[in-house]
């Protein structure tokens, strides 16, 4: 397929510098080739069309960004359950790579600041502390991210040659990922496009971003990490620690084989409202009139460079019918979102997900992403699809899964559709038909 130059690039060819392969600039999903009108309030554009068949190729490797409390080996899971009843692992990265892309599903840690988990995202070393994980220990040994991925991608020829690349070098400075994100893997990657350096070429990671597509993304916090902190009394301390919540995180993070990482309540404080929206100074009031720090928003603003263009995506979804059997167990976290921010899908508000604007509700400047509307199926129109909940693109049992067969508790759920698996290969087989 032909693709069209950018005009820098297109210039140097003029004059014969060929040093560095052309430029390509995808053909665009935008407003102009999507149809809107979806989700309940009909401000959505409408999910990918069916993948079924096509290739998985994309141009450039892809990398998934996995959420708050869970690690790489628990997320993106298919949709075919084992004898232990949980969904096969990696199965997200198994259909996409047997489809053709390659495909990066970094472990940062379950626990973390937002901001070290966009550092860990980019570049992970070995250790049990997080400064040994941030690679600041005596002699850092890297053992995951995007850094490694780097140098593993542009060390085999026939990945180089699928991009054009010369040499190792050339592709190391070069080489350009597609980032699919969950919930806190949202901000986490946009800290990294906006914030952290490529060591290879001297850019910010934004340069070496072609698109960015969020499910269910924190992108404006959630009400349930402001409740928590206040039900545990935590901001009664500095910068809202707590070292209930540490103990805890600590405790589990240990379970998941991710070190001794004892500063976990970071990561609660990182998803508040106040934190994303309103300032990264848990100490300061700015509604009391108080001069403080940016929030994260105001920090890390999704790049927009026309120099290099990226395609900015979010998928949202919620739950309608939270008392399903496969919900239920999440209605006071659901009721609590609820009540503060309006329609959620039992974790995140519609809003927060949907991030067309920075601040609260419809406030701050716009962003540039598409906002675009997942859901399930129904074959029943009298019998709406109870919606999705937060870990649907992870690893949750959703009604409609595996033909309408699976049941949370009994219940007959053969009127309903849903595929984990199949979002993820119509979101991936767009990005191929555009480009990506």
């Amino acid at each position: 397929m032909t693709r069209p130059l950018h005009a820098a690039a297109a210039s140097l060819l003029l004059v014969g510098c060929t040093a560095e392969p052309a430029a390509i600039l995808p053909a665009p999903i935008s407003t102009a080739t999507l149809a809107y009108g979806a989700g309940p309030s009909g401000r959505f554009y409408a999910p990918p069309a069916d993948g079924k068949g096509k290739s998985l190729k994309t141009h450039w490797p892809i990398v998934l960004s996995h959420p708050f409390s869970y690690t790489a080996a628990n997320s993106f899971r298919g949709d075919t359950l084992d004898s232990a009843g949980s969904f096969d692992a990696y199965g997200v990265k198994a259909m996409l790579e047997a489809g053709g892309a390659v495909v990066y599903q970094p472990d940062k840690l379950a626990y973390a600041s937002s901001e070290n988990r966009g550092q860990l995202l980019y570049k992970k070393c070995a250790g049990t502390t997080l400064d040994e994980q941030l690679c600041k220990g005596s002699n850092p040994v890297e053992i995951d991210g995007i850094h490694l991925a780097t140098r593993q991608y542009c060390a085999d020829p026939a990945l180089r040659a699928r991009n054009g690349f010369a040499d190792e070098s050339q592709c190391q400075r070069g080489l350009q990922f597609n980032v699919i994100c969950h919930s806190q893997g949202c901000l986490d990657s946009r800290y990294m496009l906006a914030a952290v350096r490529n060591e290879f070429s001297g850019e910010l990671m934004y340069r070496h971003i072609v698109s960015w597509s969020s499910m269910a993304g924190a992108n404006k916090g959630t009400a349930q990490a402001d409740a928590y902190l206040e039900l545990s009394a935590s901001c009664l301390s500095p910068d809202c620690k707590s070292p209930v919540f540490d103990l805890a995180l600590a405790a589990d993070s240990m379970r998941q084989g991710q070190g001794l990482i004892l500063n976990g309540s970071d990561s609660a404080v990182a998803l508040t409202r106040k934190y994303v929206l309103l300032t990264t100074d848990m100490d300061c009031n700015p509604d009391e009139g108080q001069t403080c720090a940016p929030s994260f928003n105001q920090l890390y603003p999704l790049p927009v460079d026309p120099t290099h263009p990226i395609l900015y995506q979010t998928f949202s979804s919620q739950i309608f019918n939270i008392d399903h059997p496969c919900y239920s167990g999440k209605k006071t976290n659901w009721q609590i979102v609820e009540g503060r921010e309006g329609p959620n899908d039992g974790n995140i508000s519609v809003d927060s997900q949907m991030f067309t604007t920075y601040g609260w509700g419809g406030t701050g400047a716009a962003t540039p992403v598409l906002p675009r509307w997942v859901s399930g199926i129904t074959l029943d129109p009298a019998h709406p699809h109870p919606g999705l909940e937060h870990m649907a693109y992870c690893d949750l049992k959703v009604p409609g899964m595996s033909d309408g067969q699976l049941s949370c508790n009994g219940e007959d759920n053969s009127m309903y559709r849903f595929s984990r698996i199949d979002l993820y290969r119509d979101i991936v087989a767009e990005l191929v038909g555009a480009g990506f």
